[in-house]
């Protein structure tokens, strides 16, 4: 094909860009050539004496997120409000229930050794959980109390709640004494309490992210709250569901060997493809379905550097967590200092997320309004000749 006629296409291509607002990146064509593919995402001119932009790093994110927070500390407090309800407030719990459901979890006569062994050990971390459980804590990061310092957590595009320590470490005693508990005996309204205050902490999560992404950037502007709020419920729908398909599917060709080892690296590539969806939908107002297709062409131009971030704040978490934190009793007035500590850190690391998705995604676009403009220069050429 000729440079002419090549041109010529690409100025096809690019002419739908221009008339729905997108930009442009490569896929490849016949006799391989380039050609531009129209990718939802918008563009700016950009002048030819403009230095290149580099890719924001990794640590510049960090500093810059904790730069951030510290530079406006009340940033941490809504966090740390949840922890200090979670510990002090009274308890919701369903004991009964689950000392039920692990009753009834019966092992059949002539059952492998390996298999009763599992399922006895199921039974006992049942049973301890069950003591500790605060139904409260569905109000946490994610629908159902999964703590923040959980990889899952991290690595899906589900994880827009308020940050807790005490979700994840279910502390039963205060400095002040037992906590209070209230049991709850009904299975249709503990389902109805779990479904209020998740869909609760969803929009609290959602005004928790507006404010870091408003601190991280001050001419950010977002859409209408219920709007960034339904659009996290159905993303956590979506993810609850990808969830069950795939814990099914994993139960069903368990006995197939190796299949583990292939599914969890698929499973965490998707997860670190997912990871900044919500970014797109709070940040940069899109619709689900666009803010997916934006993490996934972010991550696919940055895999090594998202991943790099996302791993780096897993461990973050994981060793101040577990390292550090956890030295805290639960019945210590010193556990409130590891709530604060947890609350800045967490608050950090997603303020750092917005940073490094946002530096990333504008080195993207400047890359893709350069190659547009090389194209333009190239039909500019052809028509003076």
């Amino acid at each position: 094909m000729d440079i002419k006629k090549q041109v010529n296409q690409a100025e096809f291509h690019l002419g739908q860009a221009l008339l729905s607002g997108k930009s442009v990146n490569w896929r490849a064509v016949e006799s391989k050539e380039k050609m531009p593919a129209v990718v939802e995402s918008y563009f700016v001119n950009i002048p030819d004496n403009q230095v290149e932009p580099k890719p924001i790093s990794i640590l510049s994110a960090l500093l810059t997120g904790f730069d951030r927070i510290a530079a406006k500390p009340l940033l941490i407090l809504p966090p740390v409000l949840l922890d200090l309800f979670l510990w002090f407030g009274p308890h919701l719990t369903v004991t009964s229930l689950l000392h039920a459901a692990a009753a009834g979890l019966s092992i059949p006569a002539g059952t492998d050794p390996g298999m009763m062994e599992q399922l006895a050990f199921f039974q006992e971390t049942l049973d301890l959980f069950s003591e500790r459980y605060n139904l409260l804590t569905s109000f946490s990061t994610l629908p159902g109390g999964m703590p923040f310092n959980f990889l899952f957590a991290l690595l899906t595009s589900v994880s827009v709640g308020i940050p807790s320590l005490v979700a994840g470490r279910m502390p039963v005693l205060t400095p002040l004494g037992l906590a209070s508990q209230l049991e709850v005996l009904d299975p249709i309204f503990v389902l109805l309490i779990w479904f209020t205050l998740a869909l609760a902490g969803i929009g609290a999560g959602a005004i928790f992210h507006r404010w870091v992404a408003k601190q991280t950037d001050p001419e950010a502007e977002f859409d209408h709250l219920w709007r960034d709020w339904m659009k996290l419920v159905f993303l956590a729908i979506g993810g609850y569901l990808l969830t069950v398909v795939v814990l099914t599917t994993g139960m069903l060709v368990a006995g197939i060997n190796g299949l583990t080892y292939i599914a969890l690296p698929v499973l965490f590539v998707t997860g670190v493809y997912l990871a900044f969806t919500p970014h797109g939908i709070i940040r940069y107002r899109l619709g689900i379905w666009s803010a997916i297709k934006q993490s996934v062409r972010v991550v696919r131009f940055n895999f090594f550097g998202s991943t790099g971030y996302l791993l780096t704040a897993f461990l973050i978490m994981w060793v101040s967590t577990y390292k550090v934190w956890s030295l805290a009793q639960e019945d210590s007035w010193i556990f409130a200092l590891a709530i604060m500590g947890h609350a800045f850190i967490a608050t950090m690391l997603i303020a750092g997320s917005y940073v490094f998705f946002q530096g990333r995604r504008d080195w993207l676009e400047w890359q893709l309004a350069r190659i547009m403009n090389v194209l333009n220069q190239e039909k500019t050429k052809l028509t003076e000749e």
